[in-house]
């Protein structure tokens, strides 16, 4: 298993293979993204692409895909992990925080910050990562 950072000229390579993948995450954001918008947002360089790669399948099979983004606060910046999607975790979890966190201190990240449902705290945790708020929303009928 590899965890690896996926080039902008390579994306439509992958692309296939990991847009159903991302698709489940982006669903969970009732409307304000589609996957066209992710894939816009790598091509673009908003966001960069991480695939865990299973190199003992045929084919080197995409196993999960990660986009990160680095956020400049006014006094501090963070490595954020907007979408995430795939499977087998526990196998790919441990590289993809070693290689996360790398790149987050080569780009002078001072945190990694991580969006999703309440169920990823169970597995971040082992990893050291903690609750740092509760999100609040009401929908209005404005169309």
């Amino acid at each position: 298993m590899i965890f690896t950072a996926i080039p902008r000229e390579a994306l439509d390579v992958v692309w296939q293979d990991v847009a159903s993948m991302l698709a489940k995450a982006v669903a969970t954001s009732n409307g304000k993204f589609h996957i066209d918008d992710i894939y816009r947002d790598i091509e673009n360089g908003t966001y960069s692409l991480w695939l865990a790669i299973d190199k003992e399948l045929e084919g080197n099979k995409v196993v999960a895909g990660i986009t990160t983004r680095v956020i400049a606060y006014p006094n501090k910046k963070s490595l954020a992990m907007d979408w995430i999607g795939g499977n087998r975790m526990t196998e790919w979890m441990p590289l993809a925080m070693e290689k996360l966190t790398k790149f987050a201190t080569d780009c002078d990240c001072c945190a990694l910050e991580g969006y999703g449902r309440k169920a990823w705290g169970r597995v971040l945790k082992r990893y050291n990562w903690e609750p740092d708020y509760i999100a609040y929303k009401m929908e209005i009928d404005n169309g």
